[in-house]
């Protein structure tokens, strides 16, 4: 399996992005799309900005998306409520129904590695903090996605 050939599904979560009435909150996007995989690296960067805060800032939410594989063999991007991180892991629990991961379902809390988080976000008076794939997703879908305000720590 390459990174070429798997086809990401990215879960928006509508409890951690504040998203209201989305129909369907997966979107397929090509393992290869360019801005999507500059995006998660950009997350992964400035994922410490997120450790750092987490805990101490005052907001409405606070989520990890966490790259995890299905059963397929390729990856599903699901979001997760941080419990606890480590310098080598985050633990969180799981925001979204995944579609295509047996064995992990709404609610559950899961500990992953720091290398497979792909994405990273704290919603705080009205504004996204991180949310960078999200930012990507909106862009790919002008018109479908909510209206956000994005903001930099």
């Amino acid at each position: 399996m390459t990174r070429a050939s798997t086809a990401l599904l990215i879960l928006v979560g509508t409890l951690f992005c504040g998203c209201k009435n989305v129909d369907d909150p997966v979107v397929n996007v090509n393992a290869d799309d360019k801005k999507m995989n500059e995006a998660m690296e950009t997350a992964r960067k400035t994922f410490p900005k997120f450790v750092a805060n987490w805990e101490t800032m005052e907001c409405e939410s606070q989520s990890v998306k966490i790259a995890v594989p299905t059963s397929g063999g390729g990856v599903e991007h699901i979001w997760f409520e941080p419990t606890k991180i480590t310098a080598t892991e985050v633990t969180g629990v799981c925001g979204n129904d995944p579609r295509n991961v047996p064995g992990l379902k709404l609610g559950d809390r899961k500990t992953y590695e720091l290398s497979q988080v792909s994405d990273w976000m704290i919603m705080a008076d009205g504004k996204c903090y991180g949310g960078y794939t999200i930012r990507v997703l909106i862009e790919m879908t002008p018109g479908e996605a909510p209206e956000m305000e994005f903001a930099e720590l």
